[in-house]
């Protein structure tokens, strides 16, 4: 059971939502346009200027060909050798989750995990004895569900009026994962002590790990315009949205380690315990007869309000200012002693913000002109940080950024820009889920 719930953590991957090359050149920058009216609703109503993208080729695509067995679950089906071998559950989720870019080296899961825990201290290694990071986290809160679902997958959009759209599509993501030591496992480790895990019991050093996945179809209703120009500011756009989603499936899944101790205060081993949440339709039951059959169902409202000056642009968009989501289906959990299934219900708070901030700035200079670019998210989700420039000479731009999202990335970029046809270039980085350490990534679009 534990290394059911070890895949279902690890498995909690949906599609990275792609970001366009030339922000990936950039560090990952979010610049302002339509492309991001996803997380700013005044963005429907944006001039199409500063975020100029191509088509974007899915290079990740590519890494779930059977000819990559270390991560394409499709091996199992052309080579099951190499499958058996060589797949690796950890390159999988790393690669599904920026398939904007085709990864060089993506995580590569330990051979094996080793929380040690001894009379002289603690630590968590691989099969090798070098340190894992005990700590990442990405996405919102895994602990409870949440109205602000993924963004949909090639959503069809259409207009109804001035300013007014219908959108609808699927999505399928992950809510939020997390990896946490509590603080005085935190202490321990850094100190290589035991003596701040004693003295309770349970013990208080702890090593959680979390996450949560959705899907289903959502319907969002959107209204977006400009206001009338304000005299040395700029025009001024805002724009509101409702989305509503009904869910196809819903995993919540946690597990926890801890030492035990004996009453003389020795290493008596390690302690385990999981829970999981499933829901999915009831109609499903039948077929799955895991007991979770039930409903999903949630509904927000999202508000923003974006700025473009003379030669820069400023956006301000909160997502889930209000709303409210609600899955019914079976909850279980259990130690290395047995388990429980319950049925249960699970709701979200009425407001969880999500705050994305982002602007832009171009600078003339004698020779060519500079871009300046940052953004922020916070709120509801795992801060995020990303800042960029872009350097522009005629038909040519060079590119760099860094940001802070999931740990440190980085990105490199060039542009060309001729009348016939526009190519950019990135390569990027992030850091590895879980294991740490950099992964290389390159990225490429393409516009006639």
């Amino acid at each position: 059971m534990k290394r059911r719930v070890l895949l279902i953590l690890l498995g909690l991957s949906g599609l990275g939502l792609a970001q366009g090359v030339r922000s990936l050149g950039m560090g990952g920058v979010a610049l302002p346009g339509p492309a991001y009216a996803w997380a700013n609703p005044a963005y429907a109503a944006f001039p199409d200027r500063w975020e100029r993208q191509g088509f974007q080729v899915p290079l990740g695509l590519l890494r779930l060909l059977p000819f990559f067995p270390e991560t394409s679950p499709f091996a199992y089906f052309t080579d099951f050798q190499a499958f058996r071998t060589r797949f690796d559950l950890l390159s999988f989720y790393d690669q599904a989750a920026h398939l904007d870019s085709f990864l060089i080296n993506p995580a590569r899961s330990p051979d094996e995990v080793v929380f040690r825990v001894s009379a002289g201290g603690l630590s968590v290694t691989d099969g090798e004895g070098r340190p894992l990071i005990p700590s990442f986290s990405v996405g919102s809160s895994p602990e409870k569900p949440e109205a602000l679902v993924p963004h949909p997958f090639l959503p069809l959009a259409f207009e109804l009026g001035p300013g007014t759209y219908l959108s609808l599509g699927t999505f399928a993501g992950i809510q939020g994962l997390r990896v946490n030591p509590s603080p005085a496992l935190a202490e321990a480790l850094q100190k290589g002590s035991l003596e701040p895990c004693k003295g309770q019991d349970p013990s208080p050093c702890l090593l959680e790990a979390s996450g949560a996945f959705s899907s289903g179809l959502s319907l969002a209703l959107g209204f977006a315009a400009p206001l009338p120009e304000v005299p040395g500011l700029g025009t001024v756009h805002v724009g509101v949205r409702g989305e509503g989603f009904y869910g196809l499936a819903y995993v919540e899944a946690s597990a926890k380690a801890r030492p035990t101790f004996d009453q003389d205060g020795n290493v008596s081993g390690t302690g385990y315990e999981y829970r999981y949440f499933l829901s999915y339709p009831s109609f499903l039951e039948g077929s799955l007869g895991q007991g979770a059959g039930g409903q999903g169902y949630g509904l927000r409202a999202d508000v923003g309000v974006a700025v473009d000056g003379e030669g820069w642009a400023l956006g301000l968009g909160v997502r889930n200012l209000l709303g409210f989501a609600r899955w019914s289906g079976v909850e279980v959990s259990g130690t290395e002693n047995g388990e429980t299934r319950t049925p249960a219900t699970k709701e979200s708070d009425f407001a969880a913000p999500e705050v994305f901030l982002n602007g832009a700035y171009r600078l003339p200079l004698e020779v060519g002109s500079l871009l300046l670019a940052a953004d922020a998210r916070f709120g509801s989700v795992a801060p995020a940080f990303h800042l960029g420039v872009e350097y522009s000479l005629g038909p040519w731009a060079l590119r760099t950024g860094l940001g802070l999202e999931g740990g440190f990335r980085f990105g490199l970029g060039a542009g060309l820009n001729l009348e016939a046809l526009a190519l950019d270039l990135a390569l990027t980085t992030h850091e590895a889920p879980l294991v740490g350490g950099t992964v290389y990534g390159v990225a490429l679009a393409v516009s006639f």
